[in-house]
């Protein structure tokens, strides 16, 4: 039998051309360690922070290699195909995903820790299981982050077609908050806008319709008391521009470039007293234990099975389709998928979540 992974030779603005597979033995029935379990990977999701890492932004870079090069991808659902002698807290069969960035996701098998990873549900579907943490914790903590939040305040968010911004939709409608979602302007805006309020969405509109309407009109007389950014720059700027007195601003991403700046004006510091904020998510996770992070987690799978929040779509990538066993094929594939993915830095902004399935 064999195994896959995927690395990066050195860090770039442009993944596709420096990450390489790497076709090896499988582990099989060879030992492990005693602390340590077996992975088979189910799937993993391409995240503009796995791009983030490649390019050498991103503050957490991973902590395993294969042939001295980084292992990306710190999203993923896996299964327990082995346990070594002195695990007592997960069995063969169970699901995890990873405890903390880092992990290395994208490789069809691996040798960690027990320590590193979570046990979930095996009710949820592969592609939905692997975007719990940085899907489902970051949507639910980013509305956490502002405790002001209360039934009838509205939330503003960028980026919006986007898997995480989604999740924020639809967390935001369980608290009683009425969300206006802002996308990028595009070919199918029209589709996109009913996807979204289908979703729970209450006001849709495109960037250039913001800009020209103006932030009052879009609100609408609405109290918007927190702004979700994921872009930066003027896109961030416009979501400020609508903010009530005394409301929150959160940054979590800069989807439009790493040269984006937000000014802020003497309206929005003295008059509005805006408070600005940045979201990081392994900070907020590590505010919660092991067994928080564990019942977080069962909520999320019980809102998925009871109906209460239902999936974004995603772009399902089947690892194994043509050429699994040819290195080279496989490599143009995964290469192809970071090029839809975002290409250079800097992706489309709220593009369709890529998930591969192994």
């Amino acid at each position: 039998m064999s195994a896959q992974t995927v690395t990066f030779q050195r860090q770039s603005t442009e993944p596709a051309s420096v990450i390489r597979i790497h076709r090896h033995d499988a582990v099989g029935d060879g030992p492990i360690p005693a602390e340590s379990v077996l992975l088979k990977f189910l799937a993993a999701p391409v995240n503009p922070q796995d791009l983030l890492v490649i390019a050498g932004r991103y503050p957490v870079q991973p902590h395993h290699r294969y042939n001295d090069e980084p292992i990306p991808g710190y999203d993923g659902v896996a299964r327990v195909e082995r346990v070594g002698s002195g695990v007592t807290t997960l069995k063969q069969g169970d699901h995890v995903i990873p405890r903390a960035h880092g992990l290395g996701t994208w490789r069809t098998e691996a040798v960690v820790p027990a320590a590193a990873v979570l046990k979930v549900s095996k009710s949820l579907e592969p592609t939905t299981a692997s975007l719990l943490k940085t899907g489902c914790s970051t949507a639910y903590l980013l509305l956490e982050s502002c405790p002001s939040l209360s039934p009838g305040d509205w939330v503003v968010l960028n980026a919006a077609t986007g898997w995480i911004a989604r999740m924020v939709v639809q967390f935001a409608l369980l608290k009683g908050c009425p969300s206006i979602c802002v996308i990028r302007d595009r070919d199918d805006v029209e589709a996109t806008r009913q996807s979204l309020l289908n979703q729970g969405a209450r006001i849709v509109v495109t960037e250039s319709q913001l800009a020209k309407d103006g932030p009052s009109a879009v609100a609408g007389g609405n109290r918007v008391t927190l702004a979700l950014d994921a872009v930066f720059g003027q896109s961030g700027q416009r979501l400020a521009a609508m903010l009530a007195p005394g409301a929150t601003f959160i940054n979590y991403g800069s989807l439009g470039g790493a040269t984006g700046q937000l000014v802020l004006s003497q309206e929005l510091i003295f008059w509005k007293q805006i408070t600005f904020k940045n979201f990081r998510l392994s900070q907020a996770l590590g505010r919660y234990t092991e067994d928080a992070q564990i019942d977080l987690l069962s909520w999320f799978t019980k809102l998925f099975e009871e109906g209460k929040i239902t999936a974004p779509p995603v772009n399902r990538v089947d690892w194994a389709e043509g050429g699994a066993e040819d290195g080279g094929n496989l490599e143009k594939k995964v290469q192809s998928v970071l090029a839809r993915a975002g290409g250079k830095i800097g992706p489309d902004v709220g593009c369709t979540k890529h998930v591969v399935q192994f």
